[in-house]
């Protein structure tokens, strides 16, 4: 496991998992908090295509400020560790939330709904599709605020397409149904 990054971050433990990198805690010792780290897999650092797609995930993150969307604050490379520092989000994944209680109370689903549009509509106002969301990438914070986290399938309008014809990205349990068939996603995909 990573110990430290960029003489400044101090990994304390790790968090999770996806596809294409591993997501660790780490105090931010410059800035003095709690950070999230996402680190690409050693074997996709010499992937072109991964790396591109860990680059447009940083750039396509890095460029949404709303408060319904983790903040990115760095990104950078070290002894072949590419990483994406974010703001660190203290809570549940919804996932985890209807896991613990079962089905949510009206208000309350409005009220996630309502932030989760909110921040969906920041990121299509800013030429960026998703392409995942899902209750695992939606995170709720003890306050009832919520994020949305991983935009690392996202595609930016007009930029060159990574999916290869006939393949599709995404989780398949979520998938728009023109994203199934292996069509293009659009804003009405997320």
């Amino acid at each position: 496991m990573i110990e430290r990054l960029a003489n400044r971050y101090q990994i304390l433990k790790r968090l999770g998992e996806g596809g294409m990198a591993d997501v660790y805690l780490a105090h931010d010792e410059l800035l003095n908090r709690e950070v999230a780290i996402k680190v690409l897999r050693g074997n996709l650092a010499l992937d072109p295509v991964a790396l591109l797609r860990f680059q447009r995930e940083a750039n396509a993150a890095s460029g949404l400020s709303h408060p319904n969307i983790v903040e990115v604050s760095a990104v950078g490379e070290e002894q072949a560790h590419r990483y994406i520092v974010m703001e660190y989000v203290r809570g549940k994944t919804l996932k985890q939330l209807i896991q613990q209680r079962g089905a949510l109370e009206k208000k309350e689903a409005l009220a996630i709904m309502d932030q989760l549009v909110s921040a969906v509509n920041e990121a299509h106002n800013n030429n960026i599709i998703h392409r995942d969301i899902k209750p695992q990438n939606v995170l709720i914070k003890d306050d009832g605020t919520v994020k949305i986290a991983d935009f690392g399938i996202a595609t930016v309008a007009d930029a060159l397409q990574l999916t290869q014809t006939d393949t599709v990205l995404g989780s398949v349990h979520y998938l728009a149904p023109e994203l199934a068939r292996g069509e293009s996603a659009s804003m009405q995909s997320d």
